[in-house]
């Protein structure tokens, strides 16, 4: 599994949240200021990136290993957060009226499709960095495939907190301040359609993140040496 620079990756994520809130500043000053509350959603997606950075660093320095164990609880509890901007998309549906005019689809519609997006892209990228930082936690301490199962658990997890956000309206923190309601809503979740729908965000989840594991590691080759100087005849 292929080490990254880290603090490169870090300034290439931040880079990337601004230029998508550029994107959104300039879009609002022709539009308005409706998709604000993706800002948010995208602070929320950088939670996961912080704690496994931190995660990252402490195994790496060698720190206490318990101490990862909380990390990786937050780390849980936040990385839904990264692929529920997708969900967001759902409000280009409730603009009819300010995206058709006349049977024509009005320059606002692609605007705002195009704002979403970016979000999506930069809150998908620093969620699956995130948990490549973790997944190179639990390999260094056990193995490729006990890395792999992690990242199948993760993704259930995203696709089920993910349906428990858009569907129940639940936040991360509610975890520690509402565990009644938590476990009320657990229960409701339980059905056939629920379950279905986490499924198959977990699953789009793990493609996408299994293609960004293979260009980050099946495309690099080795670096080779100088080629040796040819013998003359």
């Amino acid at each position: 599994m292929r080490e990254l620079n880290y603090p490169k990756v870090f300034l290439f994520l931040a880079g990337l949240s601004l230029a998508t809130l550029a994107v959104y500043y300039v879009v609002s000053l022709r539009t308005d200021t409706y998709f604000s509350f993706l800002i948010w959603n995208l602070f929320l997606a950088w939670i996961p990136f912080l704690f496994s950075m931190a995660a990252y660093e402490l195994d790496k320095r060698r720190v206490w290993g318990l101490l990862l164990v909380p990390l990786g609880i937050a780390w849980l509890l936040f990385f839904p957060n990264s692929p529920y901007i997708m969900t967001d998309l759902v409000h280009l549906s409730g603009g009819k009226g300010k995206y058709i005019a006349g049977g024509t689809i009005q320059s606002r519609y692609w605007y705002d499709l195009v704002t979403l997006l970016l979000f999506t892209w930069s809150g998908w990228l620093t969620g699956f960095f995130s948990l490549y930082q973790f997944q190179s936690v639990i390999y260094r301490k056990s193995s490729l495939l006990l890395s792999w199962v992690f990242v199948v658990v993760a993704c259930a997890l995203g696709g089920y907190g993910v349906l428990l956000g858009r569907v129940y309206r639940l936040n991360s923190w509610d975890v520690l301040t509402d565990r009644h309601q938590l476990y009320q809503l657990v229960l409701d979740s339980l059905n056939r359609q629920s379950v279905f729908f986490s499924l198959f965000i977990a699953f789009v989840l793990l493609v996408i993140y299994a293609t960004m594991y293979f260009l980050l590691n099946g495309l690099s080759t080795r670096e080779r040496g100088p080629h040796p100087k040819r013998r003359r005849v």
